[in-house]
């Protein structure tokens, strides 16, 4: 047992050197985002009317009003870049637009639970336009009651954020349909930083009642299997030549042991 874990542990050492090998960075790449444009879609849990759609200033909105207006969202994008990234890896997060929620009192139950942002844009890679590329990311919108002496937030209802009733929260998530892009052989994607409210780096949104909120969406030039979760064939095949080395060893070892007791 002893042979084999020592065995083991040089396979996978060796594995992982190639890999580093592989993966060395080359040079950096700047990469520019162009015609930003973005659009809502597939609302869920309630109907909803979009306005602007395919624009830089795309808008949703839903729900019974109760003297304020509907709720909704906004997306007001513009062009950004350029991000340097050093492949294979990723790049810092940067502001890839500003995000508006309407929080105005609607009637129970006409409330969305989530929708879709398909943002557009030209992407420019090392002064080279590879076109329009769609990224989709998906909103998860908490529409928490207004009343009660505690809110969702932890907060106490009628008291800073909650001062108008208890704060709704947006989160937000990258959706593995987006399209991606090379930078050198690496395949890459826009992925999703968070929010930054206020300043601050946040993976939520807590938004004030009857006010319109404003946060900045930030995002991250990231390989597509970091943000999709799913890894690259490089490194599946990496995974595999060190477990079949690993397996050769042990059988290796194995029938050395049975030669040696026979």
């Amino acid at each position: 047992m002893k042979n084999i874990g020592s065995t083991a542990r040089a396979v996978a050492i060796s594995a992982f050197a190639l890999t580093t090998v592989l993966a060395a960075p080359a040079a950096a790449a700047t990469v520019s985002f162009e015609n930003v444009r973005g659009a809502w879609s597939n609302a869920i849990g309630s109907s909803a009317t979009y306005t602007n759609n395919d624009s830089a200033n795309a808008q949703v909105r839903w729900g019974v009003a109760q003297g304020y207006g509907q709720s909704g969202y906004n997306f007001i994008g513009s062009d950004f870049g350029p991000i340097s990234v050093n492949s294979p890896y990723s790049s810092g997060a940067f502001t890839m637009g500003e995000f508006q929620h309407l929080n105005f009192p609607i009637s129970s139950g006409t409330s969305i639970t989530g929708i879709t942002l398909l943002f557009t844009a030209e992407v420019i890679v090392d002064n080279v336009n590879l076109g329009d590329r769609t990224f989709t990311y998906n909103f998860t919108h908490f529409e928490t009651p207004n009343q009660g002496n505690s809110c969702a937030n932890g907060g106490a209802n009628n008291s800073g954020i909650n001062v108008n009733g208890c704060a709704d929260r947006v989160t937000m998530n990258f959706n593995a349909s987006s399209d991606t892009f090379m930078i050198g052989a690496d395949t890459y994607t826009l992925d999703i930083a968070g929010f930054l409210v206020g300043g601050n780096p946040s993976d939520g949104f807590w938004t004030k009642e009857q006010a319109s909120n404003s946060a900045f969406i930030q995002g991250k030039i990231n390989l597509y299997s970091l943000a999709a979760g799913v890894p690259e064939p490089s490194t599946w095949a990496m995974m595999i030549i060190g477990f079949g080395g690993v397996g050769t060893m042990v059988r290796s070892n194995r029938r050395r042991n049975a030669l040696s007791a026979a």
